[in-house]
């Protein structure tokens, strides 16, 4: 049977040449087409990796990111998120060099100082410059070791160097949305080892740098032992993935006691300075990603168009060329071959040749370098099981007929 279907091919060069051209130009479109709805894809998750989602914790009307009251509860709810990263957490106190009594506060409380996670914090002025004594970096602020870093100026004035555990009185913040003001409260003494200095020889630049950096898990401990309700002063972090938002916005709403409420500016907003509300900025991600999923969803929405033309395709060709071999048929069958051996030497026939055409366009499309070899190669298996479909279709009418009337048929 193959040194037949050899010959065959041989024999009939043009009509075998155009078997061969269609199932690679079939193979080159639908790589094309695949291809471009991989790249789309690309394009959304390249979107979602260089396109971050910031959210904001905001008092309920937000009017205030900064200065508000975020509970420890909802901290340590943050913290366990699943669906966010680069939790940002921030807290200022107010604090003196010594320890001193309360009522002498006001001539001491000298210091601000800004307890953080993170050195690159939102509260922090982006060009602020420290330097670490050997052993530490930038990395202390995720911890929660009892340290901090001081103005250089202060450190000169103190006679302080690095190594150096200097006593300190602190006092906190108390936000009172009843009366609407701050009040400020004692922490009490705390010790802490100077690991590092800031660079505030600028005074132009440091005008706005805080007096003292230390780790926000540091001073939330310090809270803790003393028993007194910590909360952070100002909170962001980064949707972990944005193409999931429905399943980040489900857990949010389960932070906290209500979970997170949407900003309200309505006629009956009332102020308050608890951080209750979440600002998310996705506004730019949704416009840009709605239009590539628009794109993905118009393009996938021709796959069974697609798998029908190609069905389409190798029924009409195959019918076509078996039209002009119907006495060919017809004597085999008169000479006793079955009807399924004749169909079956006709469609291994076809079957060479459209894997020669899926060779053919396969490799144009590697060339094109838009598809990996494995994305290429299902879809020309795809093109060829397909064109094989509509192959055996019309091979299958033309069996039905008896061999008389395929004799007398032209």
């Amino acid at each position: 049977m193959y040194h037949y279907i050899g010959k065959c091919i041989k024999r009939q060069k043009s009509r075998s040449i155009l078997v061969i051209l269609v199932n690679g130009v079939l193979a080159v479109l639908l790589n094309l087409y695949f291809g471009m709805i991989g790249s789309y894809r690309t394009q959304l998750a390249e979107l979602a990796a260089n396109t971050p989602v910031k959210c904001t914790v905001t008092n309920p009307d937000g009017t205030r990111e900064v200065g508000i009251a975020v509970s420890s509860d909802t901290l340590r709810e943050l913290q366990a998120a699943g669906q966010i990263k680069g939790l940002d957490c921030s807290t200022r106190i107010k604090a003196g060099f010594g320890e001193f009594e309360k009522a002498f506060w006001e001539g001491n409380l000298n210091l601000d100082v800004s307890a953080v996670n993170k050195i690159d914090s939102t509260v922090l002025p982006p060009d602020i410059k420290v330097s670490y004594q050997e052993g530490w970096d930038e990395t202390l602020f995720a911890g929660a070791e009892k340290v901090c870093v001081l103005r250089k100026s202060d450190m000169e004035e103190q006679d302080f160097s690095c190594g150096d555990e200097i006593p300190f009185t602190a006092y906190y913040y108390l936000y009172n949305d009843g009366r609407r003001d701050v009040d400020i409260l004692e922490l009490g003494y705390l010790r802490l080892k100077v690991v590092g200095q800031i660079d505030d020889s600028d005074p132009a630049a440091s005008g706005n740098y805080p007096d003292m950096l230390m780790p926000f898990q540091a001073l939330w401990d310090e809270f803790e032992a003393r028993q007194i309700d910590f909360t952070a002063e100002a909170v962001s972090f980064y949707v972990k993935d944005p193409l999931a938002l429905n399943a980040f916005k489900e857990e949010m709403g389960q932070i906290g006691e209500y979970g997170f409420f949407e900003i309200y500016k309505g006629e009956n907003a009332r102020f308050s300075y608890r951080g209750s509300a979440l600002y998310v900025q996705d506004g730019v991600f949704l416009t840009m990603a709605e239009r590539l999923k628009t794109a993905i969803r118009m393009l996938a929405a021709f796959r069974v168009p697609m798998g029908i033309l190609i069905f389409v395709v190798g029924y009409v060709i195959s019918h076509l060329l078996v039209n002009g071999r119907v006495k060919e048929f017809a004597l085999f069958r008169s000479l006793g071959v079955g009807s399924f051996c004749a169909v079956r030497a006709l469609w291994c026939e076809q079957m060479a040749l459209a894997f020669v055409g899926n060779i053919i366009g396969g490799t144009a499309a590697l060339f094109a370098g838009r598809q990996s070899i494995r994305e290429i190669l299902t879809v020309c298996g795809v093109t060829f099981f397909g064109y094989l479909l509509g192959t055996m279709a019309a091979l299958v009418f033309l069996a039905r007929e008896r061999p008389l009337e395929l004799l007398t048929s032209e």
